[in-house]
């Protein structure tokens, strides 16, 4: 999986930031940098990026509600959180999560227009955010271990994983004694860790309580450092959730490649009208060549019965007869028509000839006749020549009409060979 870019942002800083690189395991790959958002375009390609917001542009707090769906837990955050916040709950968005600690809801605030105002500057430098997530609940801070950093002018305060707070170096300490006076002695953890740049000399922010045990830790560089082995456990408190929820398909390698998917898309589409519309002119003259097939096919072969796509068969079939039969002798083509034919023609008015097909020196004749008695006495009439020879080999009546076949051959003479 590729390296997260964590950046740590703070709104007054507009355009400044500091970043690096984090591995899965909450270590830092490269050295913190600080200057300007610009500079991240080409590191935040191809990686999740997780901005650890400064959180004194926000609203943390903990609430006692009932348990309920997450839906209606949304529609009561804004009327719960109401007194704790000056400003109108309405222009306000809220995520929110279950403290197992504490059995409390857990819920962090900001306001619409400035989460909205923060995604928009990042995106106009090509960097689409994953996560926003407060950076004072990123010091490894919980209900048995307090943590506390100081960073330039300001002090976090983390006194549970879901709570904290930023404050100025002179009420760090006045907090601190508050939260460890002995009113409070069930709350109080068992030590506090204080993370200190490395050249800070100031004192310990604790000074009355001597039963908890202090943990000076001295950092150098950024907060980021810090930060990197503790904001998972804030995930749940993303700030780009509901109605800020990010598309992960706009970020990353997809922006290289959206110019040639959207071409080769267009070339698809045309590719496929294209071909489409090649296979409809292909069929339509198909269809042209069939109708003039079929034309053909029954001035050459007048009364033939015509099966629908099966005139050029029908037509090669004939065509094959008829080079078979004009070799000549007693069973070619000719021969059978020239002795049969002035009989086929002597009763008009009550036989018709319908097909005529030569097949195995044979020719089968195709009649329509008024009725059974016109067919046999057809028959019989070729019957008496003396060089052919006929048979009925079906009839069937439709309604005043009579339909049969008559088989025509040539009758073996005796003493030929």
């Amino acid at each position: 999986m590729s390296e997260t870019l964590l950046i740590h942002y703070n709104p007054a800083t507009a355009q400044q930031a500091s970043w690096s690189l984090c591995n899965s395991e909450g270590e830092l790959t490269m050295p913190v940098q600080t200057g300007e958002l610009a500079e991240l375009t080409e590191l935040s390609r191809r990686r999740p990026i997780v901005i650890l917001l400064h959180s004194q542009c926000l609203h943390i707090n903990h609430l006692n509600l009932p348990a309920m769906s997450t839906q209606k837990l949304m529609r009561a955050v804004p009327y719960a959180v109401e007194e704790f916040i000056a400003a109108d709950v309405e222009d306000f968005h809220f995520v929110a999560t279950t403290d197992k600690a504490s059995k409390l809801t857990a819920v962090v605030g900001i306001d619409r227009h400035t989460l909205q105002k923060i995604i928009d500057m990042f995106r106009s430098h090509g960097i689409f955010i994953d996560k926003i997530i407060p950076d004072v609940l990123c010091i490894n801070g919980n209900n048995t271990q307090w943590a506390c950093l100081r960073y330039h002018d300001d002090c976090y305060l983390q006194t549970g994983q879901f709570e904290g707070m930023v404050l100025t170096p002179d009420l760090l300490g006045y907090v601190i004694d508050s939260k460890l006076s002995p009113a409070d002695a069930d709350d109080k953890p068992e030590k506090l860790l204080v993370f200190t740049e490395q050249d800070d000399d100031s004192e310990l922010p604790v000074q009355g309580d001597n039963s908890v045990e202090v943990v000076d830790i001295r950092y150098n560089q950024h907060p980021l450092v810090i930060f990197s082995g503790n904001y998972k456990l804030a995930e749940s408190l993303n700030l780009l959730q509901h109605g800020f929820k990010q598309k992960r398909e706009s970020t990353g390698y997809w922006r290289h490649w959206r110019l040639a998917a959207s071409l080769a898309a267009v070339w698809l589409v045309l590719n496929l009208s294209i071909t489409a519309y090649q296979s409809s002119s292909i069929a339509e003259q198909n269809s042209l060549i069939e109708k003039e097939i079929a034309t053909v096919f029954r001035s050459t072969f007048p009364g033939s019965r015509i099966i629908p796509g099966r005139e050029k068969k029908l037509m090669q079939d004939n065509l094959d007869a008829l080079r078979s039969g004009s070799s000549g002798g007693e069973n070619s083509l000719l021969y059978l028509l020239t002795e049969s034919f002035g009989t086929l023609k002597s009763d008009p008015q009550n036989i018709t000839l319908q097909t005529l097909t030569y097949r195995n020196n044979k020719v089968e004749i195709g009649l329509e006749g008024s009725n059974l008695q016109a067919i046999e006495n057809l028959n019989s009439k070729l019957n008496q020549s003396d060089r052919i020879q006929a048979e009925i080999t079906s009839s069937s009546s439709e309604k005043d009409r009579v339909r049969g076949n008559i088989r025509i051959e040539g009758r073996t003479v005796e003493g030929n060979s």
